[in-house]
């Protein structure tokens, strides 16, 4: 081997040691519940037993299984031209789990909605489940959310006893987009998100069915999320600020789309990699100008291949702003 096929192997080793450094920072930036494996106590509010006897730990503090845990994605989506934002909810089941229920309240008012164009995608972790019954893994649990009076509640259910893996890994639950009824520039700087109640029926009291939930953002500890980086116009049509936003939908299958704002007009690339920091596809590639845009990805490769189910990496360069989001591809 000469020495010129040497140094070009050491750069390539260096650019793939560079490109999983980068990933591995987003992913753990992305993905950050902490959730000890110790056991959950719940006041038991139960007045008689599943074989119809009395309780005898009725308004009692018992242990209830291994702790899951909720919380927040470190973001909120926004697509301009359907006025709509995302928020994610992350779970850690140190148990497996057989549904949840949960009551999701904000603070910015009507501006929000989820009845008037709203909607729910489920998450990797309600994907592929354990049946016990008959050992087998069937598609999804079913997932439901309505708009209450002042808060959604989505609850996520199984009739055939299917659980999550509870494997103690982080994944998303589900995704719950709400509708911005006056456009995304009438929304406050900041919107809070807590949860009202969250009730994960654990499984390692079977048959009993016990709350797990151990942790949660609730309505008295509310995570605010600034929406500033939602592309919002200047009366120009200009954008106020460079953004890449969140694909929509996410996770998707076959199809997504992916938003961003320029402030100038340059050479800008949208190129997607895989996890191990391989080029996938080459969205885009020329000089825009400044303005709203939008880029479609059909899950194909550089050969026109339909690529496997998994996480994404697309990275949008344009002059000196460089930014990257991750995105979920569920076949």
């Amino acid at each position: 081997m000469n020495s010129l096929d040497s140094n070009n192997m050491k750069i390539e080793k260096n650019m793939k040691r560079y490109l999983l450094s980068i990933i591995t920072l987003l992913t753990v930036n992305l993905y950050a519940l902490d959730c000890p494996s110790d056991s959950s106590y719940h006041t038991d509010l139960r007045t008689l037993l599943p074989n119809g006897s009395p309780n005898p730990t009725f308004n009692q503090l018992i242990a209830t299984g291994l702790c899951g845990c909720v919380g927040f994605t470190a973001e909120l989506s926004g697509i301009e031209e359907d006025s709509t934002l995302t928020l994610s909810l992350l779970i850690l089941d140190n148990e497996p789990v057989r549904g949840a229920q949960i009551d999701i309240y904000h603070d910015a008012g009507p501006a929000l909605s989820y009845d008037q164009g709203g909607n729910v995608v489920k998450g990797d972790k309600l994907e592929g489940l354990d049946d016990p019954t008959t050992s087998t893994v069937i598609e999804s649990m079913t997932l439901l959310a309505n708009e209450m009076d002042g808060y959604v509640r989505v609850m996520a259910y199984s009739t055939s006893r299917a659980n999550t893996a509870g494997d103690g890994m982080e994944g998303a639950l589900f995704h719950l987009t709400y509708k911005a009824i006056n456009g995304l520039a009438s929304l406050p700087a900041t919107i809070s998100f807590g949860l009202g109640s969250l009730d994960l029926p654990g499984t390692s009291m079977d048959p009993e069915i016990l709350n797990v939930a151990c942790s949660f953002p609730d309505t008295s500890n509310m995570v605010s999320f600034n929406t500033t980086n939602l592309g919002v116009m200047a009366e120009n049509g200009i954008p106020l600020q460079y953004n890449l936003s969140q694909n929509y939908p996410n996770p998707f299958n076959p199809s997504t789309k992916i938003s961003f704002d320029l402030i100038d007009g340059a050479k800008s690339t949208l190129i997607v990699y895989n996890l191990l920091g391989k080029k996938i596809n080459t969205l885009m590639n020329s000089t825009l100008n400044p303005g709203h845009h939008s880029i479609e990805w059909n899950g194909l490769d550089y050969n026109g291949q339909s690529v496997a189910s998994g996480v994404y990496f697309y990275e949008l360069r344009s002059g000196d702003y460089v930014a990257r989001k991750k995105m979920l591809l569920l076949r």
